[in-house]
């Protein structure tokens, strides 16, 4: 039996066997990042990622709407996304990422449990 101590994630994982349809590139069975890429940061105190789908909308609704009623610590930087690119697996949005390894200074939000 492997001792747990001996392994060690790769920082960058490879999912090597090809699915179908045409989602199957974001549906992996994987955990981490399959590619370098640093996530964009802002001069604001909230930083949103997202495609604009439905529930990155939600959270851009409540942050105009937050800002609207005078909360200046909502302000926000909004960067796309691209899940249909994959973007949601870069080393940056891993290290986020509420489903994987936070990071400090970032306060993240899962959209599925939180709206």
């Amino acid at each position: 039996m492997m001792n747990p101590t001996d392994y060690t994630p790769p920082r960058v994982w490879t999912w090597q066997k090809p699915s179908g349809g045409t989602f199957a590139s974001i549906n992996r069975p994987i955990a981490g990042a399959t590619h370098e890429r640093a996530l964009p940061v802002g001069r604001h105190p909230l930083q949103l990622y997202s495609l604009a789908t439905p529930n990155g909308v939600k959270v851009t609704v409540m942050l105009e709407e937050l800002l609207a009623r005078g909360h200046a610590g909502a302000e926000y930087d909004a960067w796309l996304i691209n899940i249909r690119e994959g973007a949601q697996f870069s080393s940056g949005f891993v290290e986020v990422n509420p489903n994987s390894k936070r990071q400090r200074n970032f306060f993240s939000v899962n959209l599925r449990k939180a709206i």
